[in-house]
């Protein structure tokens, strides 16, 4: 996987996470196109206005998920507070004549969301070079000389 890693002005590194959302009462609202669609594009704005990417999108009838990389400058739940808050005041503000019979009230998505953070390393090799790459290492809580 060719990563392309990103540059503060005092760092640099690669920020990715997986990101599954659920709508409100696990409804199917993205079994319709127009839903859909629409939720995508929202999504897509909030990021491009946070300065973030999504990188992929896809959707089940009842969830989305998301790639979304070089976030950086959030929390994991801020990131979740701004995409889910913007497409759902969006979406409910205008279209909500397509999915009223689904979803009332002030509800979009469901509180909660499924998250993991990917890397083009995995936690094991990345545990391994942590502990074993430098001239000491700790294992645990037992300091040893690697080298």
């Amino acid at each position: 996987m060719n990563v392309e890693l990103i540059s503060g002005s005092h760092s640099v590194g690669e920020t990715n996470l997986h990101l599954q959302l659920t709508p409100a009462y696990r409804k199917d609202i993205f079994r319709d196109d127009a839903v859909r669609i629409l939720t995508r594009d929202y999504l897509l704005s909030a990021a491009r206005r946070h300065k973030f990417e999504i990188t992929a999108i896809g959707f089940g009838n009842e969830h989305t998920h998301l790639f979304v990389a070089n976030w950086k400058n959030f929390s994991v739940a801020k990131l979740a507070q701004l995409l889910k808050g913007f497409s759902s005041r969006m979406m409910r503000k205008l279209h909500r004549e397509l999915f009223s019979e689904d979803l009332w009230g002030k509800k979009f998505w469901s509180a909660g969301y499924f998250y993991r953070t990917v890397g083009a390393v995995n936690s094991a090799t990345v545990k391994k070079y942590v502990a074993e790459s430098q001239d000491y290492g700790y294992k645990g809580s037992e300091l040893t000389k690697q080298r």
